[in-house]
């Protein structure tokens, strides 16, 4: 039987070994959060128009494209319950803007289809991206900006474009389920039936009382329920089974990896990631860190590209 959240907030719950744990622990202006709340949920930021693509499924992907002048693709690929909004800072880089930048939101989430016939897979998703790039006026040529969930999902999307991807950056990418704070304790805690009828309620209300969430609460309530399960269930799947670490090694292009400063020493897979790439750490910053520090995580992207 699946047991129930208590009382307790959601920091006693799971933050009290997440990334976020160091966040919390950290004194921040309450201002700040409630302006990173409305920056997640305000579109008409968007620099170039929100596009859509049908795929051969009828499901649609939402994305942003911004065609600069390099031959070189960067795509940004979000996390479990994010959107592509917590990557359009990317546009205020004028170094940046030189590529050619997507921006997709994955299936289930942001503006995209959400069916419910979908696995929700990494596997699926990757497919699904795949299928996107191959119909858009992309270079050869495309690096991986991955965070979180993105992760796992740019590896099989790498594995699947072969020798298109020439590097990639991992930003708190999930490799090991040691890792999966946040998804691990969703389907620990409930069953698919219990979490769509009131674990998620409890979720968001929680989350709304604590202001570490404020820039990721709108995109986490607007992927929903089902697919927020069924894609922490397949993320955890991964990261216990599919051995991400080894098959990232096997990918054998440069690699980067991206942890918060604030998150050094928490992930499990951060000794095998040092064991094999470089690892920068952006300073005052955790698991969002493109929000916390996006001029110094930004610098960090542009210097990796300048190789290429």
């Amino acid at each position: 039987m699946t047991s129930l959240i208590s009382n307790q907030t959601i920091s006693e719950l799971f933050l009290s070994f997440s990334p976020f744990k160091k966040l919390l622990s950290e004194e921040k202006n309450f201002n700040d959060y409630q302006q990173l709340r409305l920056n997640a949920l305000d579109i008409s930021n968007y620099p170039s128009e929100e596009k859509q693509y049908t795929l051969d499924s009828d499901v649609v992907i939402s994305y942003l494209f911004s065609e600069g002048p390099k031959d070189l693709t960067v795509l940004f690929l979000h996390g479990l319950g994010s959107s592509k909004s917590c990557f359009l800072e990317a546009f205020n880089f004028e170094e940046l803007k030189s590529y050619k930048l997507l921006l997709p939101d994955l299936i289930g989430h942001g503006h995209s289809s959400t069916p419910k016939d979908f696995s929700y897979s990494m596997q699926e998703q990757a497919t699904c991206l795949k299928q996107l790039l191959d119909n858009l006026p992309l270079s050869e040529d495309i690096v991986i900006v991955a965070h979180s969930m993105g992760g796992p999902i740019g590896i099989y999307l790498a594995k699947q474009l072969k020798n298109r991807v020439i590097g990639l950056i991992f930003v708190e990418g999930n490799l090991d389920v040691r890792d999966c704070f946040f998804s691990k304790k969703i389907i620990s805690e409930y069953g698919l039936e219990l979490w769509e009828k009131n674990g998620f309620r409890k979720f968001l209300s929680k989350m709304e009382e604590d202001p570490a969430f404020a820039n990721y609460l709108p995109t986490f309530k607007q992927a929903g329920p089902l697919v927020i399960y069924k894609s922490a269930e397949a993320l955890v799947w991964s990261s216990s089974y599919d051995q991400l670490i080894y098959q990232l090694v096997e990918l054998s292009v440069p690699t980067l990896a991206i942890f918060g400063e604030r998150n050094k020493g928490l992930f499990f897979s951060e000794k095998k990631l040092l064991e094999y790439f470089p690892v920068v750490y952006i300073p005052e910053a955790s698991h969002n860190m493109m929000h916390e520090n996006s001029a110094k995580f930004y610098d960090v992207i542009i210097d990796f590209l300048a190789q290429f």
